[in-house]
């Protein structure tokens, strides 16, 4: 399965399936969307619904966690628009991308599931992240202790990339600060990262050469690697991974590479050419 996401909520969806759930919540054929995001919404806005105590007993009691839209005109004829919410009560038994049980073949249909917690992140708790650039990948074991709903995000940032290889948009390195940092950004469609900085866990007081936080005093998605140990930042900075020892010499490539010409001199330094990378997790390689 793949994922979408719309206005900040997320479906992991596959194409030319359809997923066969109990009750159905909305029927499809009185109930029409543009699109695979729209009907995505549409989930997403039941289970608000819900939430706010708007909706009756039995069937309308149950929070949509699936849905199915027939979006081939050529092929749905007639049915072309409809978007089924329902209720799958064995979703938490199968995380993506793996299919959802009562999933079957259909084609024109494009077919979503909501995962209502975390459960479905477990199985990458002893993965590291890595940004995959042209100079070589750069390595991170994630730090829960220190920063645990940033690397709740950023595990569920790096899934929603998977189908795609981890392509990443608009994610980069731009900044070299030699015996200081290098820093980048985490963009792409769909993945939001950032977490209020507050609350977290107490940060370290010397921030040591290889951690990764996040800058500017916020919770992302701009972010920097140490180069040095540094005790001024006190605890200012939420420090959500550690770069291991290959990634740091990655690092030390970056910042010989040219750099922007300064208006002034208090500008801060910027790379001629911004280092895209690509974003995944990975066991951890012995």
């Amino acid at each position: 399965m793949r994922a979408l996401a719309v206005a900040g909520d997320m479906c992991y969806t596959t194409q030319d399936y359809e997923f066969w759930s109990d009750p159905i919540l909305v029927w499809g054929y009185e109930h029409r969307a543009v699109d695979a995001a729209e009907c995505c919404a549409s989930c997403h806005a039941q289970r608000r619904l819900l939430e706010r105590g708007g909706t009756a007993e039995g069937r309308n009691g149950s929070a949509c966690n699936t849905w199915a839209f027939c979006g081939d005109r050529a092929k749905c004829k007639e049915r072309f628009g409809e978007c089924w919410l329902k209720r799958n009560k064995q979703l938490n038994e199968t995380r993506p991308p793996e299919l959802p049980k009562g999933a079957s073949k259909s084609e024109g249909w494009i077919s979503g599931a909501v995962y209502e917690n975390d459960t479905h992140l477990q199985q990458f708790s002893g993965h590291e992240l890595v940004f995959h650039t042209k100079h070589g990948d750069i390595t991170m074991a994630l730090l829960p202790d220190l920063a645990p709903n940033s690397v709740a995000e950023l595990r569920r940032a790096a899934l929603m990339l998977a189908p795609y290889n981890g392509y990443c948009q608009n994610c980069r390195i731009y900044r070299p600060e030699k015996n200081f940092l290098v820093q980048g950004v985490i963009e792409a469609p769909g993945v939001y990262p950032a977490v209020p900085r507050h609350p977290s866990p107490p940060q370290k007081m010397v921030m040591e050469k290889g951690l990764v936080c996040w800058a500017g005093g916020s919770g992302g998605p701009h972010w920097f690697v140490n180069m040095i140990d540094q005790s001024g930042f006190k605890d200012d900075h939420l420090c959500f991974a550690k770069a291991s020892n290959a990634s740091m010499a990655v690092f030390d490539k970056i910042l010989e590479l040219p750099m922007k010409n300064k208006t002034k001199p208090s500008d801060m330094n910027g790379l001629l050419e911004p280092i895209f990378y690509n974003m995944t997790l990975r066991k951890p390689q012995r």
